[in-house]
């Protein structure tokens, strides 16, 4: 047997308590002392079982989608996957039409030929972590000796790392720091990109309630979709081809007919994508202070004026179905993220620690030496980018992505930028770029709404030009500005109108026979988009910190570096930041008190969808099937004691990506899905609240009897194990 271990004590420091329930564990370097937590809290397992690179394991049937942007699990021995309804959303979006809205009757293939393939999307399988931390840091040196060390060189290592170690591969190699640089490792993925939805429910049921009940709890979400994985005659990655076949896996979950009771011991694996837990207080604060009040403001503008659209008319909301769902998302997490930030306090308790890492630091030269006085230089770091910062994010926020007419000119834009610096001036016919422009349009096919889009842009661009000061909004907007009056909206608009990046046909009219560079840029949106530098105000940001004598990013890592040294000689437990690679989380099924006088059960059941059912909110609404099995309580083999458990939360440690990931219990057997954090976790990114952060799960029972009883799919049943 065969497993990776990182040093004693790198993940684990010396032998301090930990609470049970925090903490994203690497998963290939669970040694001894970790192994008899994971007994004691009720694992009955051994560790070998979880990760073993020499033969199957668990983490073999868990996957990350596109790398890591959600979570899923093998269930099946012909490569049936599931995951999230909200993962798969964008996908469900895209392959509706006005004929066949998936977000509305669900969809279930009976035949492969049913299955619709994904363009695009990949499944990631874990196969191989390797520590290079002595090869990264030799490699630093030289880059270091040579004068080639600058902002962008970490992703220069990585690469150099990557190629060296997967030149020769078939893998996917990807490199990643912990703590700052404390650690270097190597992942080698299968990426397999033929994959194909098999089955979703209607979003009645797979986002029930909606946005109203995001980061909430109770829920009643029957939040799960299918895919399959494809691939070649020999079981290795391919493209799409009708040839190709369902994959055979290394492992398969075997899903739980008992369910979970509270207390149960609960295991997530899964691929959560980022926190800052080894972030300073004065990151937490500008988080907190500056950026989340400007992506609330202005992702709410853009939400409502959606939503207004959306209400008027079904082919806007099937074309913005999905950005509707992402806005609404962030907006709320930045919301609640910001108010327990407050109510915990936490900016004052990383600010207790820091001033005990600085005393630390104080006592011994060479630790002097190594991290000088780190925390009074962040300070002074963030503090003098707090105005240039600011902006940053406004510009980010109501200029990027603005619109899809924005999308494709940026896109237009970089392309014209490409070709100049190969010394270009045109397109023409025959070039391989022009025949690929259908990739920089295809923001306006599939369901683009023209009013909608020049709505969206004229809204966020008065929103830039209202918070932006006018040196940074560039010569071309500036003169438009004022040709139009000082009416950003009708400049943003008259730019649309004119543009042949907002209208399919006028695009491809425009490109027939080949363009000069020149005719590209002077289109109006191309023009307009290209007037806002990026570098303008990350330049901005920079020099604020040049002045205050410092680089923020270099003292961020080496304060991560000093704190883990700092906790380690404390005798903590530590875990690195989330990175989007595989991670563990181990808890329980536990009921919640959110505030005071305020008790909530562990679980939601099917009664609850009948008392929130309303036909006059889209969010709330039952299609007269399921509303008709529900007053018929006839739950089968999913049921216990006349009662149907819809979702259920566990005290696991989770962030964003975690979406998806099995929840299995002490013997592996996959209880449910996790969907969602409670609105008192939203702190987690920084700090994990030790009573209160909670994980939101679909019960595997829930998702069985909606595949069986309602959408009446019987036959996915028969590829899957049940105990």
């Amino acid at each position: 047997m065969k497993r990776w271990f990182i040093c004693v004590g790198l993940l684990l420091g010396l032998s301090a308590p930990l609470r049970a329930d925090e903490g994203m564990w690497m998963v290939h370097a669970l040694d001894g002392r970790l192994a008899a937590r994971l007994d004691s809290a009720g694992l009955r397992l051994d560790v070998g079982e979880l990760y073993d690179e020499g033969r199957p394991s668990l983490s073999d049937a868990v996957v990350a989608f596109d790398g890591g942007v959600g979570s899923g699990s093998v269930i099946s021995d012909r490569g049936l996957v599931i995951t999230n309804h909200h993962v798969a959303y964008g996908d469900i979006c895209a392959l509706s039409t006005s004929e066949r809205d998936l977000l509305r009757t669900g969809f279930w293939a009976r035949t492969a030929e049913e299955e619709l393939p994904v363009e695009g999307r990949s499944v990631w399988f874990l196969r191989r972590t390797l520590d290079v931390t002595r090869q990264a840091r030799q490699l630093r040196a030289r880059m270091e000796a040579e004068g080639r060390w600058g902002p962008m060189s970490l992703r220069r290592l990585y690469a150099e790392l990557e190629r060296l170690y997967g030149g020769d591969s078939t893998l996917e190699v990807r490199c990643t720091s912990l703590w700052g640089g404390e650690r270097y490792l190597l992942h080698f993925y299968e990426v397999y990109r033929d994959v194909r939805l098999v089955g979703c429910p209607p979003a009645s049921v797979g986002a029930f309630g909606g946005d109203a009940d995001n980061w909430s709890w109770p829920q009643h979400k029957g939040d799960f979709a299918l895919y399959r994985v494809y691939a070649d005659s020999a079981g290795r990655p391919a493209d799409y081809s009708p040839r190709n076949r369902p994959l055979n896996p290394r492992r398969v979950l075997t899903l739980s007919r008992r369910g979970v009771r509270e207390g149960d011991f609960t295991l997530v694996l899964g691929y959560p994508g980022r926190t800052e837990r080894y972030a300073p207080s004065y990151a937490v604060a500008e988080k907190q202070q500056v950026e989340n009040p400007v992506v609330v403001a202005n992702r709410q503008l853009r939400r409502q004026l959606l939503a207004r659209r959306m209400e008027r008319s079904g082919e806007v909301r099937r074309a913005y179905a999905d950005e509707y769902f992402s806005l609404s998302n962030f907006t709320d997490l930045a919301r609640w993220e910001n108010r327990c930030l407050q109510r915990f306090d936490v900016v004052a308790r990383r600010a207790k620690e820091e001033r005990r890492l600085a005393a630390w630091l104080r006592g011994d030269s060479a630790r002097r030496a190594a991290w000088g006085d780190v925390c009074a230089e962040l300070q002074r770091l963030y503090a003098a980018r707090r105005t240039a910062q600011r902006q940053l994010v406004n510009m980010r926020e109501s200029w990027f992505g603005a619109s899809r007419a924005w999308l494709v000119a940026n896109r237009l834009a970089a392309l014209a930028g490409r070709l100049e610096r190969q010394g270009r001036d045109s397109l023409r016919a025959g070039d391989a770029e022009l025949q690929s422009l259908h990739r920089i349009a295809a923001p306006l096919q599939g369901g683009y709404d023209a009013a909608t889009d020049r709505a969206l842009l004229s809204a966020m661009t008065e929103r830039f030009t209202d918070s932006i000061p006018r040196a940074l909004w560039g010569e071309a907007m500036a003169a438009r500005f004022d040709a139009a009056g000082g009416d950003a909206a009708r400049m943003a608009a008259e730019a649309f109108d004119r543009s042949v990046c907002s209208d399919a046909r006028r695009f491809e009219a425009f490109f027939a026979g080949g363009r000069s560079l020149a005719e590209i840029r002077r289109d109006a949106l191309v023009e307009l988009v290209g007037s806002v530098s990026v570098s303008r105000f990350t330049g901005a940001v920079r020099e604020a910190e040049r002045r205050a004598g410092g680089d923020l990013h270099e003292a961020r890592a080496r304060y991560a570096r000093a704190l883990y040294a700092f906790r380690r000689a404390e005798g903590r437990l530590q875990y690195p930041d989330a990175n989007s690679t595989m991670r563990l989380s181990y808890g329980r099924v536990r009921s919640l008190a959110p505030s005071d006088g305020v008790s909530l059960s562990w679980r939601s059941t099917a009664a609850g969808l009948v008392e929130k059912y309303d036909p006059g909110d889209e969010r709330f609404r039952l299609d007269s099937t399921l509303r008709r099995l529900l007053s018929e309580g006839a739950w089968g083999a999913w049921g216990e004691e006349g009662v149907l458990t819809v979702n259920f939360l566990t005290d696991n440690d989770i962030t964003g990506g975690s979406s998806g990931s099995p929840v299995l219990d002490a013997r592996g057997r996959l209880v449910g899905l996790a969907f969602d954090g409670n609105r008192e976790s939203m702190a987690g990114n920084f700090w994990y609240h030790p009573d209160l952060a909670r994980t939101v799960c679909v019960d595997i029972r829930f998702v069985m009897w909606t595949i069986e009883r309602y959408a009446g799919a019987d036959w996915l049943l028969r590829e899957l194990r049940f105990e």
